[in-house]
């Protein structure tokens, strides 16, 4: 890939991440072997330049200013020499919908001595990792690398499949906005979990998305 090729990428990847999840929080809700969890994520301006796997002397919050304003040339960054740059552009424009497309959730089991992260959410073809956004119990997760990879080969088992995400303005109390449902699945499964549902406005998201309950397929 040109830098000229990963500019363009980088500079449409900026606004989409401006316009789905910049000042945002997500919450995926994941369900295995009858057991339902979650993990809450927020998505800051500098968190962008991690997901693009370019090296810059620039501060981050100045990249992604830069790249979102179309300013950003190709004296700006370079690509990093293991070629893992191109693997992350390749399916970055993916990852900003990841609020849309994430099927499973997994703990990163520390396999790769390059990569360090906790916790990951995406597909068998394009996942974000996230760290956390502090050392308190009640800090949300931030993204902080693109992985060109099927996520559940560098994951412990069992790899949770998502149930459920909504998403926020950071600002909002509790979240109004359901991105994903898994097919068959209605909103009684909070009820499963008493944490969960006080997160939930449920008044707020549409009717429509309320079927019948069935059993999650087994394949993901």
């Amino acid at each position: 890939m040109m830098k000229q090729e990963a500019l363009r990428i980088i500079h449409n990847c900026a606004l989409e991440y401006k316009d789905n999840l910049v000042n945002k929080n997500i919450i995926f809700i994941t369900l295995c072997n009858g057991s339902i969890a979650f993990f809450e994520t927020a998505y800051l301006p500098r968190n962008f330049l991690h997901l693009t796997g370019v090296n810059s002397n620039l501060k981050s919050v100045d990249f992604y200013d830069l790249a979102v304003r179309d300013r950003l040339n190709e004296r700006d960054f370079h690509f990093n020499s293991d070629g893992t740059t191109n693997q992350k552009l390749m399916i970055l424009p993916k990852l900003m919908r990841i609020h849309m497309i994430a099927r499973m959730v997994g703990d990163y089991d520390n396999s790769k001595s390059l990569l360090i992260t906790d916790k990951i959410a995406g597909t068998v073809g394009a996942a974000m990792g996230f760290t956390k956004n502090g050392e308190n119990e009640s800090s949300l997760y931030v993204p902080n690398t693109a992985l060109n990879t099927d996520m559940r080969l560098i994951t412990r088992k069992p790899v949770k499949r998502v149930a459920m995400i909504f998403i926020k303005n950071k600002y909002d109390d509790r979240y109004y906005e359901l991105t994903y449902i898994a097919k068959g699945l209605t909103f009684d499964l909070l009820e499963l979990h008493s944490n969960i549902k006080t997160k939930i406005d449920e008044k707020r998201i549409s009717a429509s998305f309320r079927i019948p309950y069935k059993e999650l397929d087994s394949n993901y």
